[in-house]
């Protein structure tokens, strides 16, 4: 079932909504006159200015705002009012929404929330006079399995219609027929003997695919493909783990790769030599991206942790903290402004890259689960579009997009297999999604459909 955004009701505002609120449960202690832990809570000013121990609201992040968790009974913060029950539970929606929406402080006020609009032209300028397609390939026989593996790693190259799956020990090119434009090819495969793949990626130009894998607690590498040819073009990394996660830079001179030792390298791939090993993470790196310039490289981990490093140098630029829980994805928008992320919280944050700031956080993917052996919480893959729309896939069966800001912008639901990958086509008129079952699925934006599935 597919779902467009509808109009919502006016977000709550400080005098009408929040003020009421704060009279009731808090001013009795946090007001002009006596103002208990220097917290003044009678104006939309004084919220902002924060108590003693410094600010309590963060415009667009109300889950991690210290007036909401202290209000919501967070298990690291004191209980307010103390001694007292939570306040119910349409009085929390409210003040959440409130910090969510900006802290707007009249109903006609303006709203705190940084400007998030985008130039959609920003990245035309990369795309190659004729963008790589695999037309030599080497015919490679299809590893035969008993049932197709889950696509746990896919990539939409940035400017041919050209899907990256993998498979068993093999990497699947999908691709449009001529004839029926509508339907999924294969247009060729490459071997992956090193084990199994955990993370593809297109360079931004679209000659190279990466690929990162291995074998647990064995070996690992990253390995780059010419895209037209198939071949080989480099090896990096000679890991004793697996390689979770790896990407190139915009001018190819670098490979960075992510691993269970809670590392991040940076190699050059001139000669494939280490020039920097990163150990600031405190579990298994999940994710690498560079920049859209290649100046830039955000990493994560399985505990929520999030840096921004400088490619050459390997100095930290931000560390960047509002997840808790295992981070599935990092996406840049293609201007390089706003980096995107990801975890199993359900939640997306859009961080504005000029200070580090997170500038909104959506509940993307959030459901009680059915019951206490399935979840339904958690995002598993988000992409930007080259319009700077983000598309989300997540454990409640559900894509959903988002415009620039972060509001919703639609969504198809109930998918029969969990949706693990999900990337838009160049033209940002598809979607591709690739799932447990090991199909992958082309979801036409225009039609609201899915056009076409197949297993690679």
């Amino acid at each position: 079932m597919w779902i467009f955004a509808t109009a919502s009701a006016a977000p709550p505002n400080f005098i009408d909504d929040v003020l009421p609120i704060f009279k009731e449960h808090c001013l009795s202690c946090h007001n002009p006159d006596k103002k208990k832990a220097d917290l003044d809570l009678s104006t939309t000013q004084t919220v902002q200015i924060g108590s003693s121990g410094g600010e309590i609201v963060k415009p667009g992040v109300p889950d991690t705002s210290v007036l909401f968790m202290v209000i919501d009974h967070h298990e690291d913060f004191e209980a307010m009012p103390p001694k007292k029950p939570k306040l119910p539970e349409a009085q929390l929606k409210t003040i959440h929404a409130w910090i969510a929406e900006g802290l707007l402080e009249t109903a006609d006020g303006k709203s705190q929330l940084r400007e998030m609009s985008f130039d959609v032209s920003s990245g035309s300028a990369e795309r190659p006079e004729n963008p790589a397609m695999p037309t030599s390939l080497p015919e490679v026989a299809k590893s035969e399995t008993r049932v197709p593996p889950p696509v746990v790693a896919m990539a939409v190259s940035p400017w041919a219609d050209v899907v990256a799956a993998s498979g068993h020990e093999q990497i699947f090119l999908l691709g449009k027929q001529e004839d029926d434009s509508s339907k999924l090819t294969r247009l060729g495969i490459l071997p992956f003997p090193e084990g199994t793949i955990h993370d593809l990626r297109f360079s931004r130009n679209g000659d190279l695919l990466v690929a990162a894998g291995g074998m647990g607690a064995k070996s690992g590498k990253a390995v780059l493909f010419d895209v037209k040819t198939g071949k080989r073009k480099a090896e990096i990394g000679d890991e004793t783990d697996v390689v979770l996660s790896a990407d190139v830079s915009a001018n190819h001179q670098f490979v960075a790769i992510g691993t269970p030792l809670k590392m991040v390298k940076i190699f050059s791939t001139q000669n494939g030599k280490l020039l920097h090993r990163i150990e600031k993470h405190t579990d298994w790196v999940t994710v690498v991206r560079f920049s859209p310039d290649g100046k830039l490289l955000a990493t994560a981990d399985r505990n929520g942790g999030i840096h921004v490093w400088e490619t050459e140098t390997g100095g930290i630029v931000y560390t960047l903290d509002e997840h808790k829980v295992r981070v599935t994805a990092l996406s840049w928008r293609p201007d390089g402004k706003v980096l995107a992320s990801a975890g199993e919280d359900g939640k997306f944050v859009l961080w504005d890259m000029k200070d580090g700031w997170p500038t909104r956080t959506v509940k993307a993917h959030e459901q009680k689960a059915e019951s206490r052996y399935s979840r339904r919480t958690g995002i598993l893959d988000l992409s930007f579009g080259r319009d700077g729309q983000i598309v989300t896939t997540g454990r409640d069966r559900s894509i959903r997009w988002w415009k620039a800001d972060g509001a919703p912008a639609g969504e198809l639901k109930e998918f029969e297999s969990l949706p693990l990958q999900v990337g838009y086509s160049p033209s940002f008129k598809r979607v591709y999604l690739g799932d447990l079952d090991g199909q992958v699925h082309a979801i036409d934006l225009e039609q609201r459909k899915i056009v076409d599935s197949r297993a690679p």
